[in-house]
Order: structure tokens, then C-alpha cells, then sequence
């Protein structure tokens, strides 16, 4: 029986599985530490997007207020030129 694996050969050929798979177990737990649950990927991106959508509100909230504000700076500027004029036109006999 000279071609039959004595035991001390069967011991170091398990032996190196064993070894081969506890390092790819490792791979693959280190691989997988690098995904994210999918409830997760998703609570996250809710979030996200409820973010978004608040920053895009208060965005509209301040142009709105931005043209309010030049709208009453000219409108301010404009009025007593108007005056003015309309006021000289009509002292003058018009």
C-alpha cells in the first residue's frame, strides 16, 4: 500500500486547509466589514435627502427675501426722483 497518504501526510494536508481556509475566511470578513446593511444604506440616504430638501427650501426662503429686499432698495431710490420730478413739472405751472 504504497500509494495510500500515510497519517502524518493527511495531518499537514488538513492542516494547511485549515490554515488556507481561516485566511480566506479573514478576506472575507474583511471584505464584508466594507458593505453596508442595506436599512442602513437606506436610512442614511432618507436622511440625506430630507437634508437636501430642507437646504433647498431655506435657498428659496432667502432669494425670495434677497429680491424683496433690492425690490424695496430701488423702489426706496426710484420714488423721490419720481416725486421730484412729478413735484417740478407741476411747480412750474405744468
Amino acid at each position: 500500500m504504497p500509494d495510500e497518504p500515510t497519517l502524518g501526510e493527511i495531518r499537514r494536508v488538513v492542516e494547511n486547509l485549515g490554515k488556507e481556509l481561516s485566511g480566506d475566511i479573514a478576506q472575507l470578513d474583511q471584505r464584508l466589514s466594507m458593505y453596508v446593511l442595506k436599512e442602513v444604506y437606506d436610512a442614511h440616504r432618507t436622511s440625506d435627502l430630507e437634508r437636501i430638501k430642507a437646504l433647498e427650501t431655506a435657498q428659496t426662503e432667502q432669494r425670495a427675501q434677497t429680491r424683496t429686499a433690492l425690490l424695496t432698495a430701488v423702489t426706496s431710490f426710484i420714488a423721490p426722483i419720481v416725486v421730484a420730478v412729478i413735484l417740478a413739472f407741476i411747480l412750474r405751472g405744468g
